[in-house]
């Protein structure tokens, strides 16, 4: 017998856990270190740098490469940064395998989608547009979107708001991210945390479930 799932509103992280971007940023950070005479970072080592904020990776990336920026030369790296990512956002940034059909059997089900990256929202929306997956997500909360970002609550709690609430639906939540900003966010904003690993970031270990793969979605929100 199928297991019928209550309808949830789930909220989904961008890098690591919708899309690998890593390509694309790591590409972006080495463009900006070549035009700094410095030398260029791993793939691997970037990745590990993604998750706070573009400005944080930023200031991870210069501090790798020996790089020494004080607080008034800053601005006009990150700037420069901004620019060189901009203007290769899906360059080679593609979905993990199965996100497009998990998404839509995910909204076949009822559930609402929704994101909230600290990526900030206008490379988020165009990330997502380009990529054909922009139509699944009713609420898109980025990292400049509020004061705040995660692991704070609020944006997370402000995406869960953004789905609305028709005709009194007061549907539960869960977070589905792959780092431990997005399960300490889930915890601060008391919803569900689904956690599916990556290489991204600082690793998670407290989560509510963790899964091995997107596809297994459906099923385990099904039980949830």
């Amino acid at each position: 017998m199928a297991l019928v799932a209550r309808p949830r509103n789930l909220i989904f992280d961008l890098d690591g856990t919708l899309v690998d971007s890593a390509p694309d940023l790591a590409a972006a950070v080495n463009s900006l270190l070549g035009e700094l005479e410095a030398p260029a970072l791993t793939e691997a080592a970037v990745r590990s740098m993604i998750g706070d904020g573009v400005a944080l990776l930023v200031r991870r990336a210069l501090a790798a490469a020996h790089v020494a920026t004080d607080d008034a030369g800053f601005p006009a790296a990150l700037e420069r940064f901004r620019a060189l990512y901009d203007a290769r956002l899906t360059a080679l940034t593609r979905p993990y395998p199965q996100v497009p059909e998990t998404l839509a059997l995910l909204t076949s089900a009822g559930h609402r989608l929704g994101v909230c990256t600290n990526k900030p929202l206008a490379p988020t929306r165009r990330i997502l547009e380009e990529l054909g997956l922009a139509a699944f997500f009713g609420a898109v909360i980025g990292g400049d979107s509020l004061p705040q970002r995660k692991p704070a609550p609020e944006p997370l709690l402000a995406a869960i708001a953004a789905l609305g609430n028709p005709q009194g639906d007061r549907r539960p939540a869960a977070m589905i991210g792959d780092s431990a900003n997005d399960m300490l966010c889930a915890r601060a904003a008391a919803v569900t945390g689904i956690l599916i690993p990556s290489d991204y970031g600082a690793p998670a270990t407290a989560a509510d479930l963790t899964l091995a793969h997107f596809a297994e979605l459906p099923e385990a929100v099904a039980r949830l």
